[in-house]
């Protein structure tokens, strides 16, 4: 099914999408009532908000967990689900016109296609993780590498992030913090 992968490159990847999905939960979880007026801005039937905006945190904090453990391919797979699923979550209001909030934790970002293609181009990149492992032994100097590498695959992506909010069409906050 997959090639054999160097460890190195997937404890790259598993833990770059280990911490957007950290960063994501604890986002989401630290304002819930922000994060049900996103999903309501998706058009979710009102008695789905509550439990989803529960839920999506923890599945998310799970597929963080799962990906830096011995059940890595399972965490990628579930990661590749919910990338894929915001994804097309995205895709829908923007083939109606309309650009909600992502929702996506931080500052306010417009859906985009952008965003629809980044979340597919890290979909796949989770399935880089679940790949089987190359045999080969991880040293200290891989794993320093991997930290240095995470570090800056975490600034380009927040710079990736502020171009992003940048380029979007400047419109009225739809929500307020509160």
């Amino acid at each position: 099914m997959f090639a054999p992968v160097d460890p190195l490159l997937t404890w790259l990847a598993a833990a770059c999408l280990a911490t957007l999905f950290a960063h994501a939960a604890l986002a989401k979880a630290g304002d819930l009532a922000l994060f049900e007026q996103h999903l309501a801005a998706f058009g979710l039937p009102e008695p789905l908000l509550g439990p989803l905006a529960r839920a999506l945190p923890a599945v998310e904090a799970l597929a963080a967990l799962l990906l830096l453990t011995p059940w890595r391919a399972a965490g990628a797979a579930l990661a590749a689900a919910l990338l894929l699923s915001y994804a097309a979550a995205m895709a829908w209001p923007l083939a109606r016109g309309r650009r909600p909030d992502c929702g996506c934790g931080g500052e306010p970002l417009p859906v985009s296609w952008a965003l629809v293609a980044r979340n597919g181009l890290l979909a796949a990149l989770a399935w880089v993780v679940a790949a089987p492992l190359r045999p080969r032994a991880m040293s200290l100097a891989d794993f320093l590498v991997v930290a240095a590498a995470l570090l800056l695959a975490t600034l380009l992506y927040a710079v990736l992030h502020q171009v992003l909010r940048h380029r979007a069409p400047t419109a009225r906050p739809l929500f307020r913090r509160t």
